[in-house]
């Protein structure tokens, strides 16, 4: 991400700025440890959550949705490093839903297709998250802002948190 940012486009004739390594891996480290945090808090606040709330495994991503839109946003317009490694901490919280999909899965479908849901959810995951640097790439191309690019991100996220709350338990997930 870091390199996406800071590339020089191709045809200017100053080079690109050179990224020190150790910054690099200072940065992606970062970035790793909040969404490491952000699934084991997400993982146990759900299993708390759902003792009281048969919603709450289900809520809580919409919790990580809501609370990692607005660090993206704040990395988007952030101009000092303090404030956009605050924002990289926020999107940490997006990994609440990865601790909770399988559970979520379980009070949604058939145990008979709960593998397969998980495989395609994979799937899908996958193939938006490439989708998603091919375009990024492209509208960079065309001379779109960044930090635009990551202000739609963040509607992005909000878009999925309000999709992900008209998920329902059924009524056969009482049979875990």
């Amino acid at each position: 991400m870091l390199v996406f940012l800071l590339d020089a486009p191709r045809g200017q004739t100053h080079p690109a700025p050179r990224i020190d390594f150790l910054e690099a891996i200072a940065s992606l480290f970062r970035l790793a440890a909040a969404m490491f945090i952000g699934a084991l808090t997400g993982g146990a606040w759900a299993d708390r959550w759902s003792r009281t709330n048969s919603r709450g495994r289900i809520l809580v991503p919409i919790a990580g949705l809501c609370i990692a839109a607005p660090g993206i946003f704040l990395l988007s317009c952030a101009h000092v490093l303090p404030l956009a490694i605050v924002g990289v901490m926020l999107y940490g919280a997006r990994n609440f839903s990865d601790a909770n999909m399988m559970p979520v899965l379980c009070l949604v479908a058939d145990s008979r297709y709960r593998a397969t849901g998980f495989g395609v959810l994979n799937l899908v995951a996958c193939l938006v998250g490439g989708l998603a640097i091919y375009a990024g790439g492209v509208l960079r191309d065309a001379h779109i802002d960044v930090a635009r690019i990551f202000q739609c991100a963040a509607a992005g996220l909000v878009v999925c948190a309000i999709l992900f709350s008209f998920v329902k338990p059924t009524a056969a997930s009482a049979d875990k």
